[in-house]
């Protein structure tokens, strides 16, 4: 077992879901798994990078299934990634990446506890690239 000196550790903070919007975010993990039907899938890490909401964390899947290719295809690009012909698309290509994503808060029932929530979710066409300096998010 771990010793672990508590005094040194600050309290729990605040975990609500940020507010609906457009934020600036930097990839920084990307955790492999599968569907249940098999298709591969990354879980994203995204975290706010600047304004108010700074350093907090929003999550996403990225699917790689027939259905889900135009959405891999826009994620992929929006962080920058050249798609326009065969790419081999590995996790080093997006991380520490930056791109913006829209936001929203649903409620939904956490099915260890029965209990109502609100987390925060990445819409379907919720990325685009960094605009460049005085052009506004297409969102």
């Amino acid at each position: 077992m771990p010793r672990v000196d508590f005094s040194n550790v600050g309290d729990v903070t605040d975990f609500s879901p940020i507010p609906d919007g457009e934020y600036l975010v930097k990839l920084v993990d990307i955790e492999t798994d599968s569907t249940r039907s098999g298709d591969e899938m990354w879980k994203l890490r995204l975290q706010v990078d600047g304004g108010e909401h700074d350093g907090r964390l929003l999550f996403d899947n990225l699917v790689f299934s027939a259905k889900a290719m135009s959405r891999v295809k826009l994620i992929c690009a929006s962080f920058g990634v050249d798609v326009s012909g065969a790419v081999d698309v590995q996790p080093e290509l997006l991380l520490d990446k930056r791109a913006m994503v829209s936001t929203y808060q649903e409620e939904f029932t956490d099915e260890r506890t029965g209990q109502q929530k609100v987390a925060n979710r990445v819409p379907y066409s919720g990325y685009c690239p960094v605009p460049h300096e005085g052009t506004p998010p297409p969102f």
